[in-house]
């Protein structure tokens, strides 16, 4: 199975829909790569009763979206790796967070004693049930339910969880490592920490913590062997699933690929522009290089031509 990998212009009439499952899980026939790809912030399933009772229009909440990334990456199937893609949105819940980072101050009713009520995710508003929008919008007029938040943790948060590290565990069974991709794309505006404009592809591995040397230099050497301007960590070092699932010891390896939208979108129309085609292109090119040499493949080629 596999994503369709034309562009398109979801109508709000297309977005504005119950969630039907936590996630969809793309697998290769056969699994031929150490390699998983997730991609947590893409889900445009937005529930009618939450967009009714947002005080921000939908192309605003549309703004955390991370929006086409699951069709960018769709081609890693085909490569011999799964990709698993939330179907909710990022406003409505963030999988790349602990399970419990909640803000107090958003609900009506005590959040669980065990909460982290004071990461800096939270005091930002962007805890796992967000208080705001990616340009720091506040969703809500006012306070919703704890009770509501609980229940989208239950409902697609660990299920989705569930998936990803069951992936992780078959793959590092199979193969004796696992290489997880955590797909994300980042809006253009705004500097990195250094003060300059962002590059066009941003690569955390949690400043070396979450994944061996040679995972990032690969990765990096693929996209500029392409042209693309590439950073290492900043402003992105990775978020919770990184942090979480990245074990270089123990064989499991975490990269973040944050990927400048103004590269293949309108980010002011949320439209894909004539642009998406050529980076849908080459992030299978980069994809293809980099399972291959992460897998050790290219050695085994050189090996054999010679």
């Amino acid at each position: 199975m596999s994503l369709s990998t034309s562009p398109f212009l979801p109508a709000p009439d297309d977005v504005v829909a119950e969630i039907a499952r936590p996630f969809s899980l793309y697998q290769p026939a056969l699994q031929v790569v150490p390699v998983v790809v997730d991609v947590p912030h893409a889900g445009r399933c937005y529930p009618r009763g939450f967009v009714e009772a947002a005080r921000l229009p939908l192309r605003s909440l549309r703004r955390s979206e991370d929006a086409y990334v699951d069709r960018l990456f769709a081609q890693s199937v085909s490569l011999g790796a799964p990709l698993l893609a939330a179907e909710f949105p990022r406003a409505y819940l963030d999988v790349n967070r602990e399970p419990y980072e909640l803000d107090p101050r958003m609900f009506d009713g005590r959040v669980p004693p065990f909460a982290n009520t004071r990461s800096m995710r939270v005091a930002g508003g962007l805890g796992t049930v967000p208080r705001i929008v990616g340009d720091g919008q506040e969703i809500y007029f006012g306070r919703i339910p704890v009770q509501e938040a609980l229940a989208r943790i239950e409902e697609f948060y660990r299920p989705y969880h569930a998936a990803l590290r069951s992936l992780v565990q078959r793959t590092q069974s199979v193969f004796g490592t696992c290489i997880l991709v955590d797909a994300h794309s980042m809006p253009s505006a705004g500097l990195d920490r250094d003060g300059l404009a962002k590059s066009d592809i941003i690569l955390g591995d949690r400043f070396g913590t979450s994944a061996a040397g040679y995972i990032i230099d690969i990765a990096e050497q693929a996209f500029t062997r392409l042209g693309f301007s590439v950073t290492r960590n900043r402003p992105y070092a990775g978020g919770f699933i990184t942090e979480h699932y990245g074990a270089p010891a123990a064989g499991v390896h975490a990269l973040q690929i944050e990927v400048n939208r103004a590269l293949y979108m309108n980010e002011a129309t949320l439209e894909p522009h004539g642009g998406f085609g050529d980076v849908e292109q080459a992030m299978a090119a980069v994809m293809a290089d980099c399972f291959a040499r992460w897998s050790g493949w290219l050695d085994e080629w050189r090996d054999a031509a010679e």
